[in-house]
């Protein structure tokens, strides 16, 4: 697979959204990024170029995710171009795609649906304050087509991941294997973020986590290539006010450096 040079974090056109799993609130993560960088002005370009498990509706597909996302940007272009495949299963996009006998390939079906290097580097002069979000289906590893990985969007484009893993008991072994992951092809990491879903809340007795800690612990001594990435945490609970918004926001931006 041809990719792209790998574009340094603090100065990116744009950002690839990862998961350690599915359903970890990637795309709930990510229209709060958009949302925040259309506040202070950005002009953003979503992508989620493939997306199982829609629903029918008026004889549409509907793909719930690249929806949520187009909304968040502001529906600036067609639902179509943000996210042209689609299929009905459930499954991991290779297998939705042959339960419709169609057989998904990164450079034929993939690669021409992602930003061209030159369009990125438009994004990067001080005029154009685009930016771009391209969401992975499924986890990291999860197969997006037959000869491709979720992490092949970020060594593809060259773009930074955003990596977004459940604050839960027992996220740590698939965060590290992600990070390591990520680490051994190079691909540059802009942020952690430990994303608590209600599901997530610690039971009754059950000690809470303190996965913040642990990861910042260990974090040297998985990343050996570039930078550090920030790692910060987020609530989904409504009912909790957060400056998670600012502070990613001001983090992918260069603007500050967390912890």
């Amino acid at each position: 697979m041809k990719t792209a040079g790998s574009i340094a974090a603090e100065q990116s056109p744009g950002w690839i959204m990862l998961g350690t799993d599915t359903g970890v609130g990637k795309t709930f993560i990510g229209c709060v990024i958009v949302e925040s960088l259309r506040a202070r002005g950005y002009r953003l370009r979503v992508r989620k170029p493939v997306e199982t498990g829609c629903t029918i509706r008026d004889g549409q597909r509907i793909p719930a995710d690249a929806t949520a996302l187009w909304m968040a940007a502001g529906q600036i272009e067609p639902l179509e171009t943000v996210c042209p495949l689609r299929f009905l299963a459930p499954l991991a996009a290779p297998q939705a795609a042959r339960q419709e006998n169609t057989l998904l390939h990164f450079a034929d079906d993939l690669a021409p649906l992602l930003p061209t290097r030159a369009e990125l580097l438009t994004s990067t002069t001080e005029q154009d304050k685009t930016r771009w979000l391209i969401e992975s289906a499924g986890g990291l590893l999860s197969p997006l087509a037959e000869d491709a990985l979720g992490l092949d969007l970020a060594q593809y484009t060259g773009l930074p991941v955003i990596l977004v893993a459940p604050d839960r008991l027992g996220t740590l072994s698939g965060l590290f294997a992600a990070l390591e992951a990520l680490d051994r092809r190079h691909i540059p990491i802009s942020a952690i973020v430990l994303n608590r879903r209600p599901e997530d809340m610690p039971r009754h007795k059950e000690a809470p986590t303190n996965n913040l800690e642990l990861i910042h612990t260990w974090l040297p001594r998985i990343l050996t290539h570039g930078p550090l990435p920030a790692v910060l945490g987020q609530d989904m609970n409504p009912t909790n006010s957060s400056t998670f918004p600012q502070r990613i926001v001001a983090t992918l931006l260069g603007e500050t450096s967390e912890p």
